[in-house]
């Protein structure tokens, strides 16, 4: 598969009425991280021309709940990452979804001093290397996981945009 063969599927939804969300900015963000992870996606049998991403963007009180029942925290995070790996004609190989609460990738950049589309593209870096197999349960493994996030992003360059989402007016 060559890199210019990889077709990138991104689904978008957004039911957090608190924050606009650029569908097509997002697909860009998403097809670019893809990209740099080829040599994670050819590992990963099934795969051929095409993956598929779908992104939630839910309120902070449904991302509460989600974290709750799926990994026993009772506290709002900025992504959970839901690995599916599984072939859907006319989409290609669909890597899984990604759940985003945006109030949480805003305080997280806040804290960090960071710009929120930076720490957007970062986390969302880090969300597809778990849909990829990648996890940081282990000391080992997460050094393996945030050194390949920090190589992901470095090379993203100015491919994120600053409008991929934004508190409504």
């Amino acid at each position: 598969m060559k890199e210019s063969d990889l077709s990138v599927h991104c689904r978008t939804e957004a039911s957090d009425p608190g924050w606009q969300v650029d569908t097509k900015a997002l697909t860009a963000l998403v097809a670019g991280i893809v990209r740099l992870m080829r040599s994670e996606l050819v590992d990963i049998p099934g795969v051929r021309g095409a993956v598929a991403v779908s992104c939630y963007f839910i309120a902070a009180s449904q991302m509460q709940e989600l974290n709750r029942d799926h990994r026993g925290r009772n506290s709002v995070t900025d992504m959970l990452s839901f690995p599916l790996g599984y072939a859907a004609p006319g989409t290609g190989w669909v890597l899984g979804d990604i759940v985003i609460c945006m109030d949480a990738v805003e305080s997280k950049a806040v804290r960090g001093g960071n710009k929120i589309e930076d720490q957007l593209a970062f986390s969302l870096v880090h969300s597809m290397l778990h849909l990829v197999g990648f996890d940081h349960i282990r000391a080992q493994d997460r050094i393996l996981m945030e050194r390949r996030e920090e190589d992901v992003f470095a090379n993203l360059g100015q491919e994120h945009s600053h409008d991929v989402a934004r508190r409504r007016a």
